[in-house]
């Protein structure tokens, strides 16, 4: 059940993405210039390769087995190789195909899974996604092609139409997709699956880092949009979004590894 709650979630993030960067006009969103139903295709399928294939291979390792499963793994992974998902350039191209048809391989092999009986999520859980929840407000929004100004009372709470400090052309919080949301998702994601039976290390240390890294991310976005470019702060944390040989990516791994020994490992059946 829990997996097709994450699918679910994944296929009303696309159905929203499918009509904002349909209706809004090109340039109007990051870091991408087209529009109408070529620019809803373009921007689903680059949104299947980030964040969607990574929890798909969550997915798979919850709850498929076999060389079909690891074919979709592999396929999936295709978006960590430099150069198939950049932030400087959201417009879809053909190294983002092995990735999509990873995700629908997924989805075909793990939608009609045999249901299982999982554990109730626990308290912690719960007050975690709700938070993040709140905290990703903004995003929502934006993802629907809005400014929080759009709507009652949010734009007096909600930094998001005013201008970026430097760069005046830029909202502080750009329409359409953002990281932040992204990062909501892989947190959702990895706290729903590691809270059913049969997790294996190496699925407990994938959702572990998952959930780091969900967090960072969504903490970074929200940092710089709602306190660095109100002019509360002067500085961002370090970025995560890509992996790299850095300090903070190494914090992300340590973190990943104590969440899993003395969290997920310990809550296995």
């Amino acid at each position: 059940m829990r997996v097709r709650v994450v699918w679910l979630m994944c296929g009303l993030v696309a159905a929203v993405t499918a009509i904002t960067y349909w209706r809004l006009p090109a340039g109007a969103t990051y870091h991408f210039d087209d529009t109408g139903p070529s620019g809803a295709a373009s921007r689903l399928i680059s949104y299947l390769n980030f964040p969607v294939a990574l929890i798909a291979i969550a997915l798979v390792g919850a709850a498929a087995r076999g060389p079909m499963a690891w074919a979709a793994i592999v396929l999936c992974a295709t978006v960590a190789l430099p150069g198939v998902v950049s932030q400087d350039d959201l417009t879809a191209s053909w190294a983002n195909l092995p990735a999509v048809i990873g995700v629908a391989l997924a989805f075909w092999l793990t939608w009609w899974a045999p249901r299982r009986w999982d554990p109730p999520l626990g308290r912690a859980r719960i007050v975690i996604m709700v938070v993040l929840a709140i905290w990703s407000i903004p995003w929502m929004i934006a993802s629907v092609g809005l400014y929080a100004q759009d709507l009652p009372l949010l734009g007096h709470v909600i930094n998001s139409r005013q201008p970026t400090p430097g760069h005046p052309q830029l909202a502080s919080v750009h329409r359409g997709l953002h990281e932040g949301l992204f990062g909501l998702m892989l947190v959702i994601t990895a706290l729903l699956i590691s809270r059913r039976r049969g997790i294996s290390t190496a699925l407990s240390l994938y959702l572990a880092l998952m959930l780091c890294y969900g967090l960072a991310v969504s903490f970074n976005d929200g940092w710089n949009e709602q306190v660095v470019k109100r002019g509360w702060a002067s500085h961002n944390p370090p970025s995560v979004l890509s992996p790299s040989l850095s300090a903070a990516w190494a914090v992300v791994l340590v973190a990943a590894v104590l969440v899993h020994q003395f969290w997920f490992r310990r809550e296995r059946f």
